[in-house]
């Protein structure tokens, strides 16, 4: 991560980012409750950390949020359009996969960072009292570059950016930590933004090469 830890010092508001994050998952969500989302969340901590995984085939938890929260956050590269269709049809809200896709991707990020810093890997908060809010996008567009809905009018080109954008408040944690992570979407348009540490060009292969490495289809 540009920037991320200089000489044993987190920049601020990286650190703000992952806190921010993990209070999110402790907060009640669109269709899940915050103890469901927590309870989600410390199955994809779990995943992350394994130091030996269940093999993607296998779904260790027999439940399906759980079984998916851990193959995303273990072994993303292996998920098929087939196995998210196979899901829903056992009666998962297709929302619903996105609010776990959403909790995957506000857990790993702290988790990761501080493993890679050797600092304490950060706890879960306690989760929030209240009920599922119901928040989803004004209008949703069926899947064209996605496999779940999105808002509406559906983007022809950029199928990662929009993949949780039907569930707003999943769509602004991820923005959340792409501003301090990586960069905002408006710094996207320039390709010589940085922050005076790594140059675009070497973040961006820096995150290619990831990707490679990871599998990541995209």
């Amino acid at each position: 991560m540009s920037g991320g830890a200089v000489n044993g010092v987190v920049r601020a508001d990286l650190a703000g980012a992952h806190e921010q994050s993990l209070a999110h998952v402790a907060r009640p969500g669109s269709r899940l409750t915050a103890s469901r989302r927590v309870q989600i969340a410390q199955v994809v901590r779990d995943a992350y950390l394994a130091t030996d995984p269940s093999p993607p085939w296998v779904r260790p938890y027999g439940d399906p949020a759980l079984d998916v929260a851990y193959r995303v956050a273990r072994h993303a590269g292996t998920i098929t359009e087939q196995w998210y269709e196979q899901i829903i049809g056992e009666g998962m809200h297709p929302l619903e996969w996105v609010e776990i896709i959403g909790i995957v991707v506000a857990t790993v990020p702290p988790v990761a960072f501080a493993r890679g810093i050797g600092a304490a890997l950060p706890a879960l908060p306690a989760p929030v009292d209240g009920a599922p809010h119901g928040r989803e996008a004004a209008e949703l567009a069926p899947a064209t570059l996605n496999w779940v809905p999105v808002a509406a009018p559906a983007d022809a080109r950029a199928s990662v950016v929009q993949a949780l954008s039907a569930l707003p408040d999943e769509w602004h944690n991820l923005w959340q930590l792409a501003a301090a992570q990586y960069m905002s979407d408006a710094q996207m348009a320039d390709p010589l933004w940085n922050r005076g540490t790594l140059s675009r060009p070497q973040m961006e292969l820096a995150a290619g090469r990831i990707s490679s490495i990871r599998e990541c289809f995209f």
